[in-house]
C-alpha cells in the first residue's frame, strides 16, 4: 500500500495489542499482517493486502507466513480429530 504515514500508527496499534492480550513482558521483534478486501464500488473484486514491520527482511516474512499456516493447520486438525 506505501503509506507512510500510516505505518507507524499500525506498528503502534500491533504493539498495544499484544501489550493487552499477552502482557507486557513480550516484545515484538517483527509482524506480518494480511487483510481480505472487497471493493464495493467493484463488482466481482476480491484481494487482499499483506503488511510487515519495516526492516523485515523477505526471508523472515515468509518464514513467519509459513510458521503461522502450520500452526493454523495443526489446530484445525486437532480440532477435527477432537470432534470425531
Amino acid at each position: 500500500m506505501g503509506n507512510t504515514e500510516a505505518k507507524p500508527a499500525l506498528d503502534d496499534a500491533v504493539e498495544k495489542f499484544i501489550k493487552a492480550e499477552a502482557g507486557d513482558g513480550n516484545i515484538v521483534t517483527g509482524w506480518v499482517i494480511g487483510i481480505s478486501l472487497k471493493n464495493i464500488n467493484v463488482p466481482n473484486s476480491d484481494g487482499y493486502v499483506v503488511e510487515n514491520s519495516d526492516g523485515m527482511p523477505y526471508h523472515s516474512q515468509i518464514g513467519l507466513i509459513t510458521s503461522i499456516l502450520d500452526e493454523k493447520k495443526n489446530t484445525i486438525l486437532s480440532q477435527i480429530i477432537k470432534e470425531g
